[in-house]
């Protein structure tokens, strides 16, 4: 593996979405909700889920490590949110808050997240090292919306596939 000091930041995030969106969206609780990044221009409806990288630093200088932090919001209408679904008494916002925390930070389908990025070959190369500082800030709410904030940062390498 040939690795670059270029910033992985924009590769990872694409990959991410990319993630949640085969994993997560063909689960019936995430019917109707859309994926984007922090770049978006139109304005997207509810339900949706953000990705944004909110910052990343080359540790050490001039080196091929680069730390990068991302931040996935959740966010819904708080009407909606708070239905059941199915037969499962909680509301769906708690169903799919634990949906993302357990693809975000556990094993979902015997895989981890860095494993799953790691896995895409599109030519877009980065390499997932070490994932860390997990964190989860949940049912923050604005008016009529209700969002669930996960923070993590990745430690990764640009790569040649």
């Amino acid at each position: 593996m040939i690795t670059y000091p270029i910033c992985p930041s924009d590769r990872l995030q694409r990959r991410l979405i990319t993630v949640l969106n085969d994993e997560l969206l063909p689960l019936s609780a995430f019917t109707g909700f859309t994926l984007c990044d922090d770049r978006e221009n139109d304005e997207v409806k509810l339900p949706f889920i953000v990705v944004r990288v909110t910052e990343s630093d080359e540790i050490p200088q001039a080196g091929t490590v680069w730390h990068c932090r991302l931040n996935v919001n959740m966010v819904e209408d708080r009407q909606e949110a708070n239905l059941t679904l199915g037969a499962d008494a909680r509301p769906r916002h708690e169903l799919r808050a634990e949906n993302i925390s357990a693809l975000l930070f556990g094993v979902w389908n015997a895989t981890t997240l860095a494993q799953k990025i790691n896995a895409i070959s599109n030519g877009q190369g980065v390499y997932v090292l070490k994932q860390h500082s997990n964190n989860m800030t949940p049912g923050t709410s604005e008016n009529d919306t209700l969002s669930t904030e996960y923070a993590f940062t990745i430690i990764c390498a640009s790569t040649q596939q």
